[in-house]
């Protein structure tokens, strides 16, 4: 191997040990909101009304991620909420996702005020939002980093659609 090629290597298994780092992520929720922020604009905002609306879900259910809990076994750990979605006309879940993602931001930022029970929000933390297609509609998974604000996340996404329509 030549010093030019081993040189790489040793550069490429650093940068690769930069991006998997064991320590905790210490940024704050208005952190990660201003990172956001440069990425929404005001288009960005009307992909989700309905989104955030009661009206515009039609269900919540737990989120789960599954870790190994030996060889063979998978344990299930909640980590947030579903929302299940109506349909939107010209709604992608790429939009769907940086509008919600936006919400949050702004909300944290202070641009926005917060609705009552918002899921896509949480005082004092920052949930991670993704969202998928289902064919006839979308799928948000609203997840946080503790089990203690994974209860709550559910918790308010439960009353959210529950509350007055």
């Amino acid at each position: 191997m030549t010093i030019a090629r081993t040189i790489h290597v040793a550069l490429c298994l650093c940068m690769a040990n930069c991006f998997l780092s064991p320590l905790p992520d210490v940024r704050t929720p208005a952190d990660r909101a201003r990172e956001v922020a440069p990425k929404c604009t005001k288009d960005a905002a009307g992909g989700a009304s309905d989104a955030l609306l009661p009206s515009g879900i039609e269900s919540v259910q737990p989120s789960y991620a599954y870790v190994a809990s030996s060889s063979t076994m998978r344990e299930a750990r909640l980590r947030g909420a579903r929302l299940f979605l109506r349909p939107a006309p010209g709604l992608s879940r790429e939009s769907l996702q940086r509008s919600l993602e936006c919400h949050q931001s702004r909300v944290v930022l202070g641009g926005e005020q917060e609705r009552p029970d918002d899921p896509y929000v949480l005082p004092g933390a920052w949930l991670d939002i993704g969202a998928a297609s289902t064919g006839d509609g979308f799928v948000v998974d609203v997840q946080a980093d503790t089990f203690q604000d994974a209860k709550r996340v559910l918790e308010r996404a439960r009353r959210f659609v529950a509350g007055p329509r």
